[in-house]
């Protein structure tokens, strides 16, 4: 078996739609949250991942969205957290507010601990040289799936091993491709992979919207 992992859609369609297509076969997709903020596409992103049947929980951007986590006042222009909520339409807006922040499945031997963005809460940043790794202790076969920092990481953990796909809408590793992992159940590997979609374009469709600078940039960050 094989599954999909993605994270921090961040409303960003065309990104998405180049995961899915350059992905392979999966049994299912997870992904582990901030489906919507940042960027425009939000019903459409919605509507794909409903339309895929994938396994989702709540990020902190879309908390914001629902009222259900309250964002930094002077960051929800660049977030666009009113503009989203002002645009989801009434039945994507209510699929946000079933959101669980947590989920647990298990797959033959193995356990997937599914969160946003740490075990403790949904907004603690778990970056590669976070001291706050170590104190996550997992059992064999288990693994904590998370999201967050959009930077991409497999890290052993006790007995067990965090994973974070990166981001699919904002990569943040200076790497402009949208990313994501496929978990094999099997033989509990994780493949990080990158798909390329139009960056130039979209951020031309941004700027056509009138979105903020920093937003539209980042897209395009590499080293």
């Amino acid at each position: 078996m094989k599954l999909g992992l993605i994270a921090d859609i961040h409303g960003n369609k065309p990104a998405l739609e180049g995961v899915l297509e350059s992905a392979p076969p999966v049994d299912f997709w997870i992904c582990m949250g901030d489906v919507v903020g940042y960027y425009p596409d939000v019903n459409e992103v919605c509507k794909i991942l409903m339309d895929l049947n994938a396994v989702v929980v709540r990020g902190n951007h879309d908390a914001y969205v629902i009222g259900r986590l309250h964002a930094d006042t002077g960051k929800m222009e660049v977030y666009r957290t009113a503009w989203t909520r002002e645009r989801l339409t009434q039945e994507y807006y209510r699929w946000l507010r079933t959101l669980p922040v947590e989920i647990n499945v298990s797959l033959g031997q193995k356990q997937l601990i599914v969160r946003h963005a740490s075990p403790w809460d949904e907004e603690t940043y778990l970056y590669p040289d976070s001291p706050l790794l170590s104190k996550i202790q997992l059992k064999r076969d288990c693994y904590f799936l998370c999201g967050h920092t959009h930077h991409p990481l497999v890290r052993a953990a006790g007995e067990g091993y965090i994973v974070n796909p990166g981001s699919v809408g904002q990569p943040r590793d200076h790497n402009p491709k949208a990313s994501y992992a496929i978990l094999s159940v099997d033989d509990g590997i994780v493949e990080q992979r990158r798909a390329a979609y139009d960056v130039a374009s979209y951020q031309r469709y941004l700027s056509d919207l009138g979105w903020p600078d920093v937003t539209r940039d980042i897209l395009s960050r590499s080293r």
